[in-house]
């Protein structure tokens, strides 16, 4: 549930930034939902499809600082269910929208941290092209990461940071089917 004193004001992030599915109709990730009318949002909005009904991007669900609005802070946070890859349930994904370089924002490094100590499984993903699925790394099972957030080395917490950023920049590009 959201947080009820937030609002999607003018972001219309999500409507742009995922891929589904809806019967024969794909929206793809970096194409704006036909539906959106920025910055007044869905244009169906009574009738809008229940994928779009249910989502909630995580700074409404979590009740963050205006400043991490997704189009104020250009980092989309999803909320995924199920189990990471070492079987911990229900992590958060950072997404970043803009420039990479949102990486080195402190209040991400802070937050990423906190996250991985508590164990939460920890995503970091970049958009991909139009038409391919977007990168993605889970952070808690980077040796190094893990090692900086717990001796506080905010130095190699960044460069391991930007290693896990090149990863996705490296990842081989793969098609949406």
């Amino acid at each position: 549930m959201a947080v009820s004193n937030t609002s999607c004001g003018e972001c219309s992030v999500c409507c742009e930034a995922l891929t589904f599915d809806i019967g024969a109709t794909r929206k793809l990730s970096g194409v704006m939902c036909p539906h959106c009318r920025p910055p007044h949002g869905c244009g169906v909005y009574d009738t809008r499809w229940q994928i779009c009904r249910s989502y909630l991007c995580g700074w409404r669900h979590l009740g963050l600082p205006e400043e991490w609005r997704p189009d104020k802070s250009q980092i989309l946070i999803t909320l995924r269910e199920g189990p990471s890859p070492d079987g911990l349930s229900n992590g958060v994904e950072f997404l970043l929208l803009g420039s990479h370089e949102r990486i080195t924002w402190l209040p991400l490094i802070k937050f990423i941290a906190a996250l991985i100590e508590t164990p939460q499984p920890v995503y970091l993903s970049i958009l991909g092209e139009v038409g391919y699925q977007a990168p993605w790394v889970y952070l808690n099972n980077i040796p190094a990461l893990r090692d900086a957030i717990i001796s506080r080395d905010l130095a190699k917490t960044n460069a391991a940071l930007a290693a896990a950023l090149q990863i996705l920049r490296d990842y081989p590009k793969t098609k949406i089917p």
